[in-house]
């Protein structure tokens, strides 16, 4: 078996297919490559693209979610670079998951609000029925529609608490793969021009890639950024939440239902005692929440089940919901 320059591997969303492109195309070792290989969801998935068979990727799970060789490189040995999930990467990669395109290798769980609620794939009802079905006693496979405020209420839970967030957790397990023939790059890093090009020197040093790191390269990885899908809203949550800090109005219109279980829980977490509301419609701005969270009556506020620990001590009621799980 030929021994390859390097392998990239990661989760699937967290866009190893572009760094194993980007590595092989500016890599001297490797030959030259012309197409592109965006497709028009942002992946970069183009068939047409004819690599060197030098740099390889896989990916730690199938589509269903089901590890491949226990969380393990496939290639003992050789140089990897381990893509991992960061705190600050994971509204936006969850984003991704659920509002990009399928293709042929990209599996997307996406949803529709309308009137009457959401309308979800049958990737997204066969991914997370056994969690629905624990979590609020619904089987999503008699449901056509479900409740928005449901949805919103699963992704608020997976922002909340990242130790039971699962593809956090489960970027963890791949942290033992990590020896001296290994660099680790944040998927935070690679979604910022200069922090990837930076990491991208750091790896072509360590393993020798011969990468040229030129104009091209820069201009590459910014044509990237500008395909993601959500690339247009990348930081209107985080600005929310800013203007949530400081006291400033600003429209929540417009916000997905991640983003919107994002700020859900944030909130959660930066104002003792208070759960958000269970409810169709999401605030409508920063004003509104403004209000909620000041004027939130003393005699509703309890510990919060959903918080494993307050003020660094563990959560009675976090346990007490969590023993059986």
């Amino acid at each position: 078996m030929q021994k390859n320059l390097v392998n990239v591997a990661y989760f699937g969303g967290s866009h190893g297919a572009f760094l194993k492109f980007f590595i092989d195309k500016f890599s001297t070792l490797t030959p030259e490559i012309k197409n592109s290989p965006f497709l028009d969801n942002g992946t970069s998935h183009n068939l047409s693209v004819k690599y060197s068979g030098k740099v390889e990727r896989f990916t730690f799970e199938d589509g269903n979610g089901v590890p491949k060789n226990n969380y393990e490189f496939e290639r003992k040995g050789e140089p990897h670079i381990l893509v991992t999930l960061d705190e600050e990467s994971l509204m936006n990669y969850t984003r991704l998951q659920f509002t990009r395109s399928s293709d042929h290798e990209f599996t997307s769980h996406g949803f529709v609000v309308n009137d009457h609620g959401v309308e979800a794939h049958d990737s997204f009802k066969n991914f997370y029925r056994d969690k629905f079905l624990e979590l609020y006693d619904v089987d999503l496979r008699t449901k056509h529609h479900i409740p928005t405020s449901l949805i919103r209420d699963f992704m608020k839970l997976n922002f909340l608490d990242t130790g039971r967030n699962r593809a956090f957790s489960n970027s963890k397990k791949t942290l033992k793969n990590v020896d001296a023939n290994t660099v680790c790059i944040k998927l935070s890093e690679i979604w910022t021009t200069q922090s990837f090009m930076t990491k991208m020197s750091e790896i072509n040093d360590r393993f020798d890639l011969h990468l040229v790191l030129n104009d091209e390269a820069v201009t590459l990885h910014k044509e990237f950024l500008q395909r993601r899908k959500n690339n247009d809203t990348w930081d209107r949550a985080y600005k929310i939440l800013d203007c949530i800090k400081n006291k400033k109005s600003m429209s929540c219109l417009g916000l997905d239902l991640v983003e919107q279980g994002f700020i859900y829980a944030w909130l959660e977490k930066n104002y003792d005692y208070i759960q958000t509301p269970f409810t169709r419609n999401f605030f409508s701005d920063t004003d509104e929440i403004q209000e909620y969270v000041t004027y939130f009556p003393a005699f509703y506020k309890a510990m919060n089940p959903n918080l494993p620990k307050f003020n660094g001590i563990a959560n009675p009621f976090y346990l007490w919901t969590n023993k059986n799980k």
